[in-house]
Order: C-alpha cells, then sequence, then structure tokens
C-alpha cells in the first residue's frame, strides 16, 4: 500500500466544483489532440454564463493555480498544466473514460467546441 501525506490528499479538492472537473478534464482531451487548451470561460451555460465567469476568475482557476495543478496568468488569461499536474491526471482519465458510469452531473457536459471523446462520432 501506497503511504500518502494527509497534504496529498488535498489535490483532489481540484475536483470537488464541476466548473473545475469539467476544465481539467478539457484540458486533458486537448492535450490528447495535441490542441491549444480551451478558454476556461466559455464553459458556461447560457443562463449561469455571468455567474461561472465570476466563479472562474475570482475562485476556481486561483483556487487550481494555488493548488498547482494548472497556472492560470489573469493579466494574459494563458492557461498551462501546473507542477501538480501528474499528480491528478490518471485519475482525470479514469473519469473522462468512465462518465457514463458516474453519478448523472458529476462531470457535467461542456458547452462550445468541445465534445467529450464518448460522445463523437466515429469518421
Amino acid at each position: 500500500m501506497v503511504e500518502m501525506a494527509p497534504s496529498d490528499f488535498g489535490i483532489y479538492e481540484a475536483l470537488v466544483h464541476p466548473y473545475r472537473r469539467r476544465l481539467l478534464v478539457a484540458m486533458l482531451d486537448a492535450d490528447r489532440r495535441d490542441a491549444p487548451y480551451p478558454d476556461p470561460l466559455e464553459f458556461a451555460p447560457d443562463a449561469e454564463e455571468e455567474r461561472h465567469r465570476i466563479g472562474m476568475i475570482h475562485t476556481h482557476l486561483p483556487k487550481l493555480d494555488d493548488m498547482g495543478v494548472i497556472q492560470w496568468d489573469r493579466e494574459t488569461e494563458e492557461l498551462s498544466k501546473g507542477p501538480r499536474w501528474d499528480d491528478l491526471e490518471p485519475l482525470l482519465r479514469w473519469m473522462d473514460e468512465n462518465r457514463d458510469e458516474l453519478p448523472e452531473g458529476w462531470l457535467p457536459e461542456p458547452t462550445g467546441d468541445w465534445t467529450p471523446p464518448n460522445a463523437r462520432s466515429e469518421s
């Protein structure tokens, strides 16, 4: 069994909120497609757009950045993986591959151009 320090468990707080889960899985998908990272402010349903933007800018992006999961430059709005991304990546992959097994609403479907891998049609 792998021993983990209590501080190691804090990284999983990154997955507590659906906005953060949605963004992190979208980043994982962008890596797979060798595509640029998505705009983290674009994943809100229209009815929640302003609330989403405020929450992402003032709460979720800074929290993920502080945890080291992402790096977020507020001035340029540039997004990149942080030094602790690799700690979460296996779990993000599992979540993405098993989204149909997760409770409804646990991993909301993003809006915009990003389509989860399980929902893509084969070309």
